[in-house]
C-alpha cells in the first residue's frame, strides 16, 4: 500500500492536483481518500499500484 498527500490553497486547486494524480496513475487501485479542511485543503490517498 502507498500513500499520496496533496494540498492546495483552494478547493479548485486541490481538484486539479487530484485529477493530475489520477491521470498519471491510471492503473492504481484507490483504497481510500481522506479529506481535510483547515488553513489549506488537503487530501490523503491510499492506493495500491
Amino acid at each position: 500500500m502507498k500513500t499520496k498527500t496533496l494540498s492546495a490553497m483552494t478547493e479548485k486547486g486541490l481538484d486539479k492536483k487530484i485529477n493530475e494524480f489520477l491521470y498519471e496513475n491510471t492503473y492504481a487501485e484507490i483504497i481510500d481518500i481522506k479529506f481535510s479542511v483547515g488553513s489549506v485543503f488537503a487530501v490523503l490517498i491510499l492506493y495500491k499500484d
